[in-house]
């Protein structure tokens, strides 16, 4: 591995700076969000890296942050730092965990992570299931897509009124169900949320009665058929669900394992 030697410097010639060929546009909501941060809670120190010809390897929204604010600009310099070395920072970020992907656009002020975190807190689901609860998507594709946007900070909160309520409802089953956190489970019931023939309290009291039929399942269609038999108990079979046959398509919303 090279040995790259650094220094830190201030300037406020913000024209001194270059960006790098290949790297990201600037991301207008991404700067504006920096930039809103800085004003409430002041300017946290955080050099952006460049190499010895001032071409910026990490930091272009801060560099454009701090300039537009007329503040300096901390920086440290790479002596031979190419486009490779982006690629890389880049790369560590991209190993960031939903997580940190939130606390740090939560802490840039933006509003749907500061949402989304909140609502995290308090119901305690794991981060998928969250998304699934505040967010419309559907088929395979969707998951990709919500991933790629939640890191680029372009999270959409789209049923946070639906979602506390589904929230709730899967919370009512833990006195029946200890493991009703499972994601396969939170997948199952929002797809049964959605139909007219899903009634809640119908549901609570069966299970209550027969609660055996509810255990683990290792996908959402079988936890959608576990659904359908506790709903079905003591039901005529003209007034039967059939929430497997709807909804178990694993592209309907996306399949995930338990």
């Amino acid at each position: 591995m090279k040995k790259v030697h650094i220094k830190t410097l201030k300037t406020f010639d913000y024209s001194m700076f270059k960006k790098m060929r290949g790297n990201r546009d600037i991301i207008e909501s991404h700067l504006k969000s920096i930039i809103k941060s800085i004003e409430e809670n002041g300017y946290i120190f955080s050099p952006i890296l460049v190499n010895e010809n001032m071409v910026v390897i990490d930091g272009q929204h801060r560099l454009k942050a701090c300039e537009a604010l007329k503040l300096p600009i901390y920086y440290h310099i790479l002596v031979g730092a190419t486009i490779a070395d982006v690629t890389v920072v880049n790369q560590n970020r991209k190993n960031w965990g939903f997580t940190e992907w939130m606390k740090r656009y939560s802490a840039y002020n933006y509003e749907e992570y500061k949402i989304y975190q909140h609502f995290y807190d308090k119901w305690g689901f794991d981060h998928w299931s969250t998304i699934f609860l505040l967010c419309r998507t559907k088929g395979i594709r969707g998951r990709g897509l919500l991933k790629k946007n939640f890191e680029q900070g372009e999270l959409k909160i789209e049923t946070l009124e639906e979602g506390k309520k589904w929230a709730q409802r899967i919370i009512d089953v833990k006195t029946f169900y200890p493991n009703y956190k499972r994601r396969a489970f939170i997948q199952a019931m929002i797809r049964v949320f959605h139909d007219k023939d899903y009634n809640h309290r119908t549901f609570l009291k069966k299970l209550s009665l027969v609660r055996d039929r509810l255990y683990d399942c290792s996908t959402v269609g079988l936890y959608l058929q576990r659904i359908d038999d506790i709903m079905n108990y003591s039901t005529p079979k003209n007034k039967r669900t059939g929430f497997a046959l709807k909804y178990g398509d694993p592209d309907s919303i996306f399949m995930v394992r338990a």
